[in-house]
C-alpha cells in the first residue's frame, strides 16, 4: 500500500477513535472469558458501540473543549465582514 493511499483512509477521526475503542473493548471482553460464555456480547454490538461513543466523543469535544472552542471563536473573527458589500436593494423589490 502506497503512502497516499495509507492516509487517506485515516482521515475519518470518528472511525479511527472507533476503531481503537473496539480494539480496547474486545480485548477486555474476550480476554478474561476465553471466548467462550453465553453472556458475551456480539463482536457486532462492540462495534456498534465504538462507533457510537466516539461520535459521542467528538460531538461533546466540540460543545466543552476550551482549545476547540478559541479555534471555532478565532476561524470566526478571520472571516472579514463589510456592511457595504451587501446589496439590500433586492430586498425591496416587489415580486
Amino acid at each position: 500500500m502506497s503512502a497516499p493511499a495509507a492516509t487517506a483512509k485515516a482521515t475519518d477521526p470518528v472511525a479511527d477513535l472507533a476503531r481503537k475503542i473496539y480494539v480496547e473493548l474486545t480485548g477486555r471482553v474476550y480476554a478474561g472469558s476465553g471466548g467462550v460464555g453465553a453472556g458475551l456480547p456480539q463482536p457486532q454490538a462492540l462495534a456498534q458501540l465504538s462507533f457510537r461513543l466516539a461520535e459521542a466523543f467528538y460531538l461533546e469535544d466540540r460543545e466543552a473543549n476550551p482549545i476547540t472552542l478559541a479555534a471555532a471563536a478565532a476561524a470566526k473573527a478571520a472571516v472579514r465582514f463589510d456592511a457595504a458589500d451587501l446589496d439590500l436593494g433586492s430586498l425591496h423589490q416587489r415580486r
